[in-house]
């Protein structure tokens, strides 16, 4: 297993080298506000949710549409936010962004308070919320390698991915806590006082000035942006090793991860016999593998030789433990499996994010993380629709084991025939090309 491989390379456990980017005061900040930010994101889902079924009464359908709501604004804002990422202050449009979410948080507790919600106001607060998240998750991604040096940026990189899993974890039930307290508008102001918390850690954060991206000719607003945006793009399809590692995640939103958040719930019910609180030990289960190979990953020194191929094995590990769970009826097999997923899948999740960061260069890395963010937050759901409509045909368990046999394919063929992509470096040596110098390969 690739886990195994990367662990002979771990100097004890939890050393000083897994949590050495805390060194880092900026990094300090920037992973606290990502913390805070990310116990909020673990609320408001369930808190929509709940809105729905509970307050407003409505059923299925509108339970669906709220979803969509909340990630609608992805699609349409991600890519021009990438932009403004290259081109404006950072700091100031992740602020920008907190605020929104903060605002639309505040303001939905408040009408709560006041007996005024309905569903379109309650619809409208969702797309409130799914704005600022749009605008802020390219430019949160991008900040990470802006703080901390290249050599540094794998053990940041998974430090932060350890603190998000814990905070989803944690979020619905701090939510609980307070809906049980203060009811739902209590629940929705604590996401409003969470995000004022993170802003703070905003406040004293300085961000190196980056190379912004280059001019383009003149013309109307809408046009330079297509061209930036064309440009990420152009820089993606240019660079063989950057283009297979987002041909992968493509891949692993639709046919991994999508399924799994839908068609989970699904398998635990049919062939496990599981409630509500199993289906959360399950995915608690996973959580607890992907913080645990996050940690391992951090406390990895030097860099990771082969980090490229290590991506690919770590790919098709949990892609092979999907088939098995696909077919699994016993409960304690799937939990371990779950476990054991976690634990590949936190590799692979860190090291694509890691390669693809370490070999992109500033002017870009806005609009790369933009595509990065559209493909992770929109391919997901694409996934989750297609994972329905295989379970209606196949089965939920069938399609499931079906998805993970499918990926263990295409990396299987990735690691055949990219020998570029396996011996890619966590980080680049020697450094990173400007924008202008990069061009294919």
């Amino acid at each position: 297993m690739a886990t195994i491989g990367i662990a002979q390379q771990v100097r004890g456990v939890l050393t000083r080298q897994t949590f050495a980017a805390f060194e880092i005061r900026d990094f300090r900040l920037l992973w606290a506000n990502n913390f805070s930010y990310a116990l909020v994101q673990g609320i408001e889902r369930v808190a929509f949710a709940w809105l729905v079924i509970e307050i407003l009464k409505a059923g299925d359908v509108y339970l669906g549409l709220m979803a969509f709501t909340l990630g609608i604004p992805v699609f349409f804002l991600s890519l021009p936010a990438g932009v403004l990422a290259d081109r404006w202050n950072r700091r100031m449009l992740l602020v920008v962004s907190q605020v929104i979410v903060l605002a639309g948080a505040l303001l939905t507790a408040i009408v709560l308070w006041m007996d005024l919600m309905t569903l379109r106001l309650a619809l409208v607060m969702a797309l409130f919320v799914g704005t600022g998240v749009a605008i802020g998750q390219p430019v949160r991604q991008a900040l990470i390698p802006a703080v901390v040096p290249s050599h540094r940026l794998m053990n940041a990189i998974t430090l932060n991915s350890a603190g998000q899993t814990v905070s989803q974890m944690a979020g619905p039930a701090l939510g609980g806590v307070a809906m049980a307290i203060a009811g739902l508008e209590g629940n929705f102001a604590l996401q409003a006082i969470l995000m004022g918390a993170g802003l703070i850690f905003l406040i004293p954060l300085r961000i190196p000035a980056h190379a912004l991206a280059p001019a383009v000719a003149a013309g109307s607003t809408l046009r330079v942006m297509a061209v930036d945006i064309v440009e990420g793009f152009r820089f993606i399809v240019r660079n063989d090793n950057i283009r297979s590692l987002f041909t992968l995640l493509l891949v692993t939103s639709l046919v991994i991860n999508g399924p799994w958040a839908t068609l989970l719930p699904r398998v635990a019910q049919l062939q496990l016999d599981a409630d509500g609180p199993g289906v959360n030990w399950l995915f608690a289960y996973l959580g607890i593998g992907l913080t645990c190979s996050s940690l391992a990953l951090a406390s990895v020194r030097g860099g990771l030789r082969n980090a490229g191929g290590w991506f690919i094995c770590a790919l098709m590990t949990s892609s092979a433990f999907a088939i098995v769970i696909g077919f699994s009826h016993s409960y304690l097999l799937t939990a371990l499996l779950l476990a054991l997923t976690g634990l590949s899948a936190g590799v692979f999740t860190n090291l694509n994010l890691t390669l693809i960061q370490s070999y992109t260069p500033q002017p870009v890395m806005g609009r790369v993380m933009a595509i990065f963010t559209l493909i992770m937050l929109g391919g997901t759901p694409i996934g989750g629709l297609l994972g329905g409509l295989g379970a209606a045909w196949l089965g939920a368990g069938y399609w499931f084991s079906l998805c993970g046999a499918a990926s263990v394919a295409v990396g299987a063929v990735f690691l055949l025939t990219q020998p570029k992509l396996r011996r890619m470096h966590s980080h680049p040596e020697p450094p990173v090309a400007s924008l202008a110098e990069s061009g294919p390969g």
